[in-house]
């Protein structure tokens, strides 16, 4: 044999025996080639379809904005505020009533959650606590009670009072109705024939 022949018998032989231990590993071999050819294929089709999928994510991460922006909402909408207290007793007036009832009866199950502006110190805050409690305790007797939290942010709006006196201010105001004055000369008649002045 020549050296080249015996070369090349070393070279496969060498080869051999390196790919049967690497084969045993983790990793290589026929097994590794599988895995690898697979998270090729994945690769390649992940990168062909680009950016489908990752548009859910994107669009997952711009709903969130609005699920904060609903639920501020929500919160504003739930809030019994300072017009919704008498001033003096800090008792529900009426229509702090209604808006409870509404809040406790007819909002969706999931936003039956109650909000109640601090007031000027913690009795008055407690007093108005108290007063929301005994309210939704009349409305619903038995059963679970809806959550109660402080807020510092008031709803926006005024009182039925002050909406009152602005409406009756506006309407007091309008004038009467009446047509344009007559200018003597009706435009467009027919007086049946002749001359007409």
């Amino acid at each position: 044999m020549t050296r080249f022949a015996i070369g090349i018998t070393a070279l496969a032989l060498t080869w051999c025996c390196g790919s049967t231990a690497l084969s045993q590993q983790p990793g290589f071999g026929w097994a590794g080639m599988h895995e690898k050819y697979q998270q090729f294929r994945t690769d390649f089709h992940r990168n062909r379809l680009w950016p489908h999928p990752f548009r859910a994510q994107d669009s997952a991460a711009v709903m969130r904005f609005f699920d904060v922006q609903r639920d501020n909402g929500w919160r504003l909408h739930n809030t019994l505020g300072a017009g919704m207290f008498d001033s003096n007793t800090n008792q529900l007036t009426d229509a702090g009533r209604m808006h409870l009832r509404w809040i406790v009866l007819r909002a969706p199950e999931e936003r039956r959650v109650v909000f109640v502006l601090r007031g000027r110190n913690d009795s008055e805050t407690a007093t108005r606590v108290e007063a929301a409690q005994l309210a939704i305790s009349e409305m619903i007797p038995v059963g679970p009670l809806p959550p109660i939290y402080l807020t510092d942010q008031d709803a926006p709006g005024s009182s039925g009072a002050y909406q009152t006196t602005i409406n009756r201010a506006m309407t007091s105001s309008v004038p009467a109705p009446r047509l344009p004055p007559a200018d003597g000369v009706i435009s467009g008649s027919s007086t049946g024939g002749g001359d007409s002045p």
